[in-house]
């Protein structure tokens, strides 16, 4: 716990609040990426089954974490943090800009984001997408990468 100050453990403590429905200082396995996230980190789904050890469903479910217990997995996600680097996203956009015009499908573009890697659901897709395709149905990648990043 010691790699944390005074203030930042307490505002973690009343973050971490926020996530214990029982009151009893734990939260549920199910909710430690959620939590995670909530203190401003980023972590995939498969961070998140590291840190906690590989949980079966079952255990997903029905075991619960303290606040002691979760600071360690706070850290360990701190420290393997890497910083997002917006031309590693354009990039990986630009495999699906077929006319090489710096736009996408925003069809094609709502099939990956639903079906590839960490899958967003439908409605996060449609929130994304407001306003961000022309008259073609397409989709300046470039443009909505900056404006997710520039969200954060």
């Amino acid at each position: 716990m010691s790699n944390f100050s005074d203030s930042e453990l307490a505002e973690y403590r009343d973050c971490f609040s926020l996530f214990d429905k029982t009151g009893d200082d734990k939260i549920m396995y199910h909710e430690v990426g959620e939590c995670l996230r909530a203190f401003g980190q980023n972590p995939t789904n498969a961070d998140v089954a590291k840190v906690l050890n590989n949980p079966s469903q079952e255990e997903l479910n029905t075991k619960q974490v303290s606040f002691e217990e979760f600071l360690p997995m706070l850290a360990q996600i701190k420290r393997q943090a890497v910083p997002p680097n917006i031309e590693d996203f354009i990039e990986g956009l630009r495999v699906f800009d077929k006319e090489n015009n710096g736009t996408v499908m925003g069809a094609e573009l709502r099939h990956v984001l639903v079906s590839l890697g960490e899958k967003l659901t439908e409605e996060e897709v449609e929130q994304l997408m407001v306003g961000q395709e022309d008259t073609n149905g397409c989709v300046n990648y470039e443009a909505l990468i900056k404006m997710v990043m520039d969200d954060k």
